[in-house]
């Protein structure tokens, strides 16, 4: 039987798509660990920032959802990309996540707008 993690193992991060991620039940610390390619420490320390937010009291009982995933992967593409530390690698995504709920809310507005020309 496949493990969750299975799935996403021999992946590169940009290649896995969204829905296989929209499908997939939430993993723990240590599959998370695997599947980004990413210490125990990193982890703890994005959650710590408040990058991460996982179900779960201790790092034991943690567990990671797609959009945790998907934020994983995000945040190390930005650090190693812009070179940023993890404080403003964590701005730099909530700028993104704001932008793409404005860019949400604005494309909403204009198809009500639509419907009353």
């Amino acid at each position: 039987m496949n493990q969750p993690i299975d799935r996403f193992r021999d992946h590169p991060l940009d290649v896995l798509p969204e829905l296989i991620l929209e499908e997939s039940p939430a993993i723990g610390l240590a599959d998370l660990t695997q599947v980004c390619g990413v210490s125990t420490e990193v982890l703890i320390l994005l959650v710590d920032e408040g990058l991460l937010s996982p179900r779960g009291q201790s790092p034991t009982d943690w567990r990671f959802d797609s959009h945790q995933i998907s934020r994983v992967r995000r945040a190390l593409r930005l650090s190693h990309d812009l070179e940023l530390d993890w404080p403003a690698t964590t701005l730099a995504l909530e700028l993104l996540d704001e932008i793409q709920h404005l860019r949400q809310r604005i494309h909403c507005l204009e198809l009500r707008l639509g419907r009353w020309d």
